[in-house]
């Protein structure tokens, strides 16, 4: 399923998760520079932590990946290894 896609990069990439009805939220415990929020119906948003302000959003993994790759240093192997995993 695409959410867990997108768990898998976030946990990935540092963040700790909080489940919820849903989707998650996720968030760095000794990085306070995002918050993200992904939703089971493939929507994801990334907001920076200080002022709420929104940075970055999308439907679908494909627009994810190459957030995560900008804002979070997703790794460009870890990228290609969730896309092939979860490629619809």
């Amino acid at each position: 399923m695409l959410i867990d896609a997108m768990r898998i990069v976030a946990r990935q990439t540092g963040f700790t998760l909080i489940e919820h009805a849903f989707g998650f939220t996720a968030l760095r415990e000794n990085d306070d520079r995002h918050l993200l929020f992904c939703l089971t119906t493939g929507e994801w948003s990334i907001c920076n932590s200080r002022t709420a302000e929104l940075i970055a959003n999308g439907f679908g993994l494909a627009s994810f990946l190459v957030a995560a790759r900008r804002y979070f240093d997703l790794p460009c192997e870890t990228a290609e290894a969730v896309r092939k995993e979860y490629a619809a």
